[in-house]
């Protein structure tokens, strides 16, 4: 019987800082208390992680979603 060890976290080596609006800040934190994300950093990066798997598997709703975006 075979027993896989589970792969290791990719290491972090790149710093990324961005701008966000008080309201966006405000969504982010409200996303991360209830997905109880352990960091404001954890809850972006699942949440850029689920704006990349939406992309892939539903780009029409991505396109739509987009174009809100560019009118907010």
């Amino acid at each position: 019987m075979s027993q896989d060890k589970p792969a290791a976290p990719e290491k972090r080596v790149e710093k990324l800082q961005i701008m966000v609006a008080d309201s966006e800040l405000s969504m982010i934190d409200d996303w991360r208390f209830e997905n109880r994300a352990a960091s404001r950093s954890a809850a972006i990066r699942s949440l850029i992680y689920l704006g990349l798997e939406l992309t892939k598997s539903n780009p029409e709703q991505v396109g739509k979603l987009l174009e809100q975006l560019d009118r907010a």
